[in-house]
């Protein structure tokens, strides 16, 4: 019984090592190595500026601040990409407010150029306390946040 737990062990093994993946270099031929260096690298978007604003002109945040008023009618979030691929990819703002509750995801579309500039709004920071904005990747994954105070 132990001859047969050991040669199904053994089998197991091999069989796991013949569905495990070749590294492949940008061709799509194997890796003589086996290394991930002749894999091509993807080039992710990463947040070169995040500036919240009472406006925006002319494709650039107006009026920089990170305090707002309650009654104040918007609080912009403008983003600066940085897109080294050059590829079409997309972003999320989400506005925080102090009880952590996110009032809304705004998508974003990033377009294929190396530096792309984009901004969302909300009209209802409201709450008195300290919010957040925060900037996702497609992925989930966060590129920015940044701290902001609404006042009386």
């Amino acid at each position: 019984m132990m001859c047969i737990t050991k040669l199904g062990s053994m089998m197991m093994t091999t069989l796991a090592l013949l569905a495990a993946t070749v590294p492949a270099s940008a061709d799509g031929k194997a890796a003589p190595d086996g290394s991930s260096a002749s894999r091509p690298t993807a080039k992710k978007i990463a947040v070169k500026r995040l500036v919240l604003a009472h406006g925006i002109d002319g494709h650039e945040p107006q009026e920089a601040t990170t305090t707002f008023r309650a009654n104040d009618d918007r609080v912009y979030a403008f983003v600066e990409i940085e897109n080294p691929g050059r590829a079409g990819d997309a972003i999320s703002v989400v506005f925080q407010p102090p009880s952590g509750a996110a009032l809304a995801e705004i998508p974003l579309k990033v377009g294929e150029s190396a530096r792309f500039r984009t901004w969302a709004f909300t009209r209802r920071a409201h709450d008195v306390g300290e919010w957040t904005v925060v900037i996702r990747d497609n992925h989930n994954r966060v590129l920015a946040r940044q701290a902001f105070t609404v006042t009386k």
